[in-house]
């Protein structure tokens, strides 16, 4: 799978295709364990399209294995889906061509040429969509947590070159993905998870921490857990909650 991926050679290098298959991996074993957090995800995104006056393009970023959204619905509901994503393995692009819906490769933390020394600092990943009239709904589908995870991974194995970027990159990252959203003149709908915990087997909690850093969001529309990880996935004796906030009509605060 990871020779059929569609990526860019970046971000191949940036390790996100292994990543890719990973997820993919893990969403299978855990088909049934996920479905309540898809399904509340699919009703924030219909919440979304809900009062749309019109309905042309509709762009999701970061979407994955295209489970976070609810697909069929956004093809029936606009005349353009648009999938941002930095890998689209195989069987994505296959459930999006049966679909009609278009996956493009976009790095969506606008570092990957800047971490290559091919540019000079961060450029901006939404900039020609900015420029399209025809936008009407941008879908952030739980990527605002992930993007700074292979940029972290990238400056500690590369200890010289980090020494000459920013040293919060992996937070910057975070906050841009952000702001970026805020820069959109269409609707935008938030998907994040925002913390996680990991129980034991007694049900006490272990560790917890933010997933987003010190940024901090508006009070969510929606909140649910997600089990990203059940009992038995990563250790015997442990499970992994993830705490997801969902925003059909997001604005900064």
């Amino acid at each position: 799978m990871n020779l059929t991926a569609l990526t860019s050679p970046q971000l191949r290098r940036l390790g996100l295709v292994g990543d890719a298959v990973a997820l993919w991996s893990r969403a299978s074993r855990q088909r049934r364990a996920w479905r309540p957090h898809e399904a509340r995800c699919h009703e924030v995104v219909r919440q979304s399209v809900s009062g749309l006056q019109s309905r042309r393009t509709v762009l999701v970023l970061g979407s994955g294995l295209i489970r976070d959204v609810p697909l069929a619905f956004l093809t029936a509901q606009f005349e353009r889906v648009v999938l941002l994503d930095a890998v689209h393995l195989l069987p994505a692009r296959r459930k999006a061509g049966r679909a009609g819906a278009e996956p493009v490769v976009a790095d969506l933390t606008g570092a990957a040429a800047w971490l290559a020394g091919e540019a000079d600092g961060r450029s901006d990943p939404l900039s020609a969509w900015r420029k399209d009239p025809s936008l009407d709904l941008v879908i952030s589908a739980n990527v605002l947590s992930q993007l700074p995870m292979a940029i972290e991974r990238w400056l500690e194995r590369r200890p010289r070159k980090a020494a000459h970027l920013p040293a919060d990159l992996p937070r910057l990252v975070t906050r841009w993905h952000l702001a970026d959203l805020a820069r959109l003149h269409s609707r935008v709908c938030l998907l994040t998870d925002v913390a996680y915990r990991v129980l034991g087997r007694a049900g006490s909690i272990v560790e917890q921490e933010t997933l987003i850093g010190d940024e901090c969001l508006p009070p969510p529309e929606n909140s649910w857990d997600w089990q990203l990880a059940p009992f038995g996935e990563i250790g015997r004796g442990e499970a992994h909650i993830h705490r997801v906030h969902g925003y059909s009509k997001f604005r900064p605060s």
